[in-house]
């Protein structure tokens, strides 16, 4: 008996042999694109718990140099520093004559930022005002390392510490 001549609700029922060759095409390259998909995960080594472990270490040695950072900054803070008169008198002058076109006269801004604020973006104890002083920093501060010599750049930092 053959199903070629039945009709189903309307519809004259045709045995095909094959699907047509736009979706063999496909499940082949599908079938394709899984294996080679798996065999590069599942057989060239890499894990999801390596990579895992790579962050964690690299977020830990951040958090271990940020650590260090802030017990070096706290382990001379700048209250307890040595503050002569002589120093801060030296930094006003050098701070008159390189800082106040950009932070303004009296330290409140301008072109660079407010001074007197309660804390600074790069940190606001003594070794930090002094590598930002020494080195500059990104977005126009420039250093003054090559331009000062120490005595005048701890002059710098105790007086913009005393804003």
């Amino acid at each position: 008996m053959s199903d070629e001549n039945k009709e189903y609700d309307g519809i004259r029922y045709r045995a095909e042999k094959h699907a047509p060759l736009v979706f063999r095409i496909l499940f082949w390259g599908l079938v394709t694109w899984g294996v080679i998909f798996m065999a590069y995960y599942l057989l060239s080594g890499w894990s999801s718990y390596g990579e895992f472990a790579e962050i964690k270490k690299a977020k830990e040695a951040r958090l271990a140099a940020q650590t260090q950072k802030e017990s070096a900054a706290k382990a001379v803070p700048a209250h307890e520093e040595i503050r002569t008169t002589n120093l801060i008198g030296e930094g006003k002058k050098e701070f008159a004559a390189r800082c106040a076109s950009c932070h303004g006269a009296d330290g409140k801004g301008g072109i660079g930022p407010d001074l007197t604020a309660k804390t600074y973006k790069y940190g606001k104890t003594a070794p930090e005002v002094t590598a930002t002083i020494s080195d500059g920093r990104t977005g126009g501060m420039p250093g003054f390392k090559n331009e000062l010599s120490g005595d005048k750049i701890q002059g710098l930092v105790q007086y913009v510490l005393s804003l």
